[in-house]
């Protein structure tokens, strides 16, 4: 369940405040391990709407399970959307002698801090208090299976890509043309059409995007966007998207273009050689890119690939 703003109950509770630009949702998804004492470990899941916090706490000699809680990601504005600019996420826990909200805020790099608000229900009498951790983002790791031998995909092409900071980009205009730019560096243009410039920027901070990157240029048959060297999956309401499927990808010569067809049938994008769309396929396979999205059409000011 997503909020735009505490309840008055919840904000006379909860003092802190903070004082950093917020962070798309997706951001803050995965497993966190404990950067100071306090807590061992905590994870944060976000399956369709349904956002999750499931903690394990210090105990001895094992870490204790505090289970799985709903949690609700909250904006520093009752006119932001929490989802593209998060600025911190709450849930509570009853443990029977004793109710612990957990306030996670401060998101930075790979870290964030939990605050543990601990409210004793059991008449003993002891203290109410509150516990502040550090919280790093943990280390992918494999755990390999007996016999089983685990192919790992080779980027057979050499990528191309432009950084960015989604929590930064705006929307100017520039010499009478409405850009997305990220500081000096304009990325998008729309010309005078300023609202598709507005979803763009609606759609780089929902994804989180890091990198916008190309096959060929200066004329690219193929822009992709990247979060954090990923490929972006999800969805946004009232996206205009196509289905592609990267396992049936073929190139068609068409005059003095080579044109790359998924399913036999749909013409998904155009080449000016049958090398450049051969890279097309090997990027959109190794991604696993399975829809084409685009802001405006015909004539998209911005197209992107997702899961």
């Amino acid at each position: 369940m997503i909020k735009h703003a505490l309840a008055a109950g919840a904000a006379a509770f909860f003092t802190i405040t903070s004082a950093y630009a917020g962070q798309p949702l997706n951001q803050w998804l995965g497993n966190y391990v404990k950067n100071t004492d306090g807590l061992h470990s905590l994870s944060i899941t976000n399956s369709g709407g349904n956002l999750e916090i499931s903690v394990k706490g210090e105990c001895t000699p094992n870490p204790c399970d505090w289970g799985s809680a709903a949690a609700t990601a909250y904006s520093n504005s009752a006119s932001t959307d929490p989802a593209s600019n998060t600025d911190s996420i709450i849930a509570t826990y009853n443990q029977g002698f004793a109710t612990k909200t957990v306030l996670l805020d401060n998101r930075a790099g790979d870290t964030l801090r939990a605050h543990i608000y601990t409210r004793f229900t059991d008449n003993s009498g002891r203290d109410d208090y509150v516990t502040h951790v550090s919280m790093k983002k943990a280390p992918l790791t494999l755990t390999p299976v007996p016999g089983v031998i685990v192919a790992t995909p080779l980027k057979n092409f050499k990528e191309d890509c432009v950084s960015l900071n989604p929590n930064t980009v705006s929307v100017e205009n520039k010499n009478g043309s409405w850009k997305v730019v990220d500081g000096s560096h304009w990325i998008l243009d729309a010309g005078s059409n300023k609202s598709e410039m507005d979803r763009a920027k609606e759609i780089i901070q929902h994804y989180g995007f890091t990198q916008s990157c190309f096959v060929g240029r200066p004329d690219p048959s193929l822009n992709y966007w990247l979060s954090n060297g990923a490929a972006p999956s999800g969805g946004l309401s009232g996206e205009d998207c196509v289905n592609i499927n990267p396992n049936n990808l073929s190139i068609r010569s068409s005059g003095s273009n080579f044109t790359i067809v998924s399913n036999g049938n749909h013409m998904a994008f155009t080449a000016p050689s049958q090398a450049e769309a051969q890279e097309v396929i090997n990027v959109i396979k190794f991604y696993g890119f399975t829809k084409s999205c685009f802001v405006g059409r015909p004539g998209p000011s911005m197209r992107y690939l997702r899961k």
